[in-house]
């Protein structure tokens, strides 16, 4: 399983394969390979309720990954193309979202065209750089790192895939 930090309930292999099965039988030919990451974004339970409204209702088609956890959990580099599972705080498998694109900016280039595949409430540099400060210092913690102006982030387009808005 992919690594997921602290807080969320971590999903069974049953949850996942059930989840995947009807993803991809939802998808004839959309091009859904047979591997996926998971992942959970958000703060708590209801931050990340908030955030599957804002995907489903495409006011957030991105995420921002730190490499310096990729490379401290062992995961695989994102890239385009990759299908996404994306847990509820309760562990269940909610949404599925594909990687449109991949760039590596360092933090401190952030602007707000980067920020723009963000939900709107979190969307201007304002609020996005102090929250994602203090959300990824917690995350960095363990490793006694801390978020950097030269600290490499990825940013990641997607698509929803499952469930399609029309299907929620």
């Amino acid at each position: 399983m992919n690594y997921l930090p602290d807080g969320p309930t971590h999903p069974t292999q049953a949850q996942l394969d059930h989840f995947w099965t009807e993803a991809k039988a939802a998808l004839p030919g959309a091009g859904v390979g047979d591997e996926y990451q998971v992942r959970w974004i958000g703060l708590d339970d209801e931050s990340t309720e908030q955030i599957f409204s804002l995907i489903a209702s495409g006011d957030k088609n991105g995420t921002f990954t730190l490499p310096w956890i990729i490379e401290r959990t062992d995961q695989p580099q994102p890239a385009v193309g990759d299908c996404i599972i994306l847990i509820a705080f309760d562990g269940t498998p909610r949404q599925l979202v594909r990687l449109t694109d991949v760039q590596r900016v360092n933090f401190g280039d952030i602007t707000a065209a980067h920020t723009a595949i963000d939900g709107s409430p979190v969307r201007a540099l304002e609020v996005w750089k102090p929250l994602h400060t203090q959300y990824w210092n917690g995350m960095l913690a363990p490793w006694s790192m801390t978020v950097a102006e030269d600290m490499p982030v990825l940013i990641e387009p997607f698509e929803l895939l499952y469930p399609r808005p029309s299907d929620a």
